[in-house]
């Protein structure tokens, strides 16, 4: 017995040990966080672990830059290390303007149907271009793509107006338009590859979305 419970203490140091060493980087969001890129201030209704929420929100794509990488490279991030492209990933949280958060970095974490939605979203924007969704050509559409993917996050029934997650009032119209375009392509376009994302874990602010390098 005495053997059993010191072979289970190792095992759990061991655990211990491997969590510290997950890879890591620091990221100093933008100040303004969308960087000079347009957004849209409109009202979401979703559910939450504590029950039904509806937050005043600003959606659209924030700007920050990387450094202090721990077990990893920075050549994983698309653009370069002083202007990373990201998007929310989670609405349970915040996140602050010119915030420096130290994330945990997770390789193909981000949901099969973020990776349908997003494959729609390159086939309208630049079918050719695997990081088209972190390249929207004005800030309507960066609204919609993060719309989108908090919609693929949280519901499934893509319904931006009803269900689990919803946009109650505020939306423009251009940003619905572009919302529309996305849907639409959805049944006919191609998943994005996971290899092509990554996700930024936090357990005290916003997990966020963004381009990965696939490594050789």
């Amino acid at each position: 017995m005495q053997i059993l419970k010191k072979s289970l203490m190792t095992l759990a140091f061991a655990g211990v040990a491997l969590a510290s060493q997950a890879a890591t980087i620091d990221v100093q969001f933008a100040n303004p966080i969308f960087g000079g890129f347009g957004y849209d201030v409109l009202t979401i209704q979703f559910d939450s672990p504590t029950g039904s929420k509806t937050e005043s929100v600003a959606a659209g794509r924030f700007l920050g830059a990387v450094s202090n990488p721990h077990l990893t490279d920075l050549s994983l991030f698309v653009d370069n290390q002083a202007s990373v492209l990201m998007y929310c990933y989670d609405i349970y949280q915040f996140i602050n303007h010119g915030a420096n958060i130290t994330y945990s970095l997770v390789n193909f974490g981000v949901t099969a149907n973020t990776l349908d939605f997003l494959g729609a979203v390159n086939s309208v924007v630049n079918p050719i271009d695997p990081y088209a969704w972190l390249h929207p050509v004005n800030g309507s559409q960066g609204a919609a793509i993060q719309l989108g993917i908090w919609e693929s996050l949280y519901d499934t029934a893509w319904d931006i107006g009803a269900g689990s997650f919803k946009v109650t009032t505020g939306m423009d119209s251009t940003t619905d338009t572009y919302l529309a375009a996305f849907r639409t392509a959805m049944p006919g376009s191609a998943s994005l590859d996971a290899s092509y994302t990554l996700l930024l874990e936090s357990p005290n602010v916003q997990d966020m979305i963004t381009g990965r390098r696939p490594q050789q």
